[in-house]
């Protein structure tokens, strides 16, 4: 079953979800109604309900924290002497944190298993007394508590994937995007050669890849439209497609650019934009994929040159 829609819980889920909390809400309601002293019990139940639930988010959030995924080891000091750029590698203290507290925790559970049922009821023994302390309080108490906690352990887990990856996601694309904007400017008082450019993207690393793009933008050259061909064509993230349509916007703006390459670059341009998932419409990637095509019209390409590889 889907669990999320554009960053969002399924109309599924969240209906799943209330129903749960309601179905537990109504129990604490139904027990504390056949009590003399309802109010006390229905606070105490409220009270317990919300602890439980709030420890249960606590370890769904540790189970739920998204994992760094990188795209290759970094490249060695001296590939990136020559643009003065660096990739980064965001802090996964918490990350780490989270996987020893995991293990830990399956570890410390997985060895005192046996010892569960005993637990539940000295559980239920200290909690009773704030939901009454009458005949049966101790298992209800129990009962809310795993109830609550098994509750909370899903809100936290999903709201974690949900959330904080989005997070996590929009600041790490943020922070490349102003390295790459950046770079793009710094390009001209740039000490590089394309040969250099070539090396940097060559190295397989998507944040090295996008920097080469970037000085690109900032200073277009003859030499390296093949590479901004290959990097169109190829299965690219939208924040690397766009890129790569940047640097082709500049490239065919070069005015010793022989037509052949610009025929080439609007040739891979006009390809791309044929798949609407990769150049949906109304995005940036289309706007800027628009206006190559209109700087290099169809008209004023030679039809040689546009079946050229």
């Amino acid at each position: 079953m889907e669990l999320e829609r554009h960053g969002e819980l399924t109309p599924p889920v969240k209906i799943g979800l209330g129903s749960v909390l309601g179905a537990g809400l109504l129990g604490l309601t139904l027990y504390s109604a056949a009590s003399e002293d309802w109010p006390a019990v229905l606070g105490g139940g409220l009270m317990v309900a919300a602890t439980f639930t709030v420890a249960g988010g606590g370890l769904g959030f540790l189970f739920g924290i998204p994992r760094l995924l990188t795209s290759g080891a970094a490249a060695h000091p001296a590939d990136q002497s020559a643009t003065s750029t660096a990739s980064y590698a965001p802090n996964t203290n918490l990350e780490q944190v989270s996987d020893w507290l995991t293990k830990i925790l399956l570890g410390a559970g997985l060895t005192q298993i046996g010892t569960l049922p005993h637990r539940l009821r000295q559980l239920g023994d200290a909690l009773a007394p704030v939901v009454g302390g009458d005949e049966g309080a101790a298992g209800f108490a129990a009962s809310l508590a795993v109830y609550f906690t098994v509750l909370g352990f899903l809100a936290g887990w999903l709201l974690t994937r949900l959330l904080l990856a989005r997070a996590l996601s929009a600041a790490d694309r943020q922070t490349l995007a102003d390295s790459v904007s950046q770079t793009a400017i710094a390009a001209g008082s740039l000490e590089f050669s394309p040969a250099e450019v070539r090396k940097l993207f060559d190295t397989g690393v998507e944040g090295l890849r996008v920097q080469a793009l970037a000085l690109l933008q900032g200073r277009p050259d003859a030499e390296n439209v093949d590479l901004i061909v290959k990097a169109i064509d190829r299965h690219l993230s939208p924040f690397e497609l766009l890129q790569a349509l940047l640097a082709a916007r500049e490239a065919v703006a070069l005015p010793d650019l022989p037509e052949a390459q610009k025929a080439r670059l609007r040739e891979a341009v006009a390809y791309k934009m044929r798949n609407p998932r990769t150049v949906p419409p109304y995005s940036r990637r289309r706007v800027v994929a628009e206006e190559v095509l209109r700087r290099v019209p169809q008209s004023t390409v030679p039809a040689q040159a546009a079946k050229a590889d």
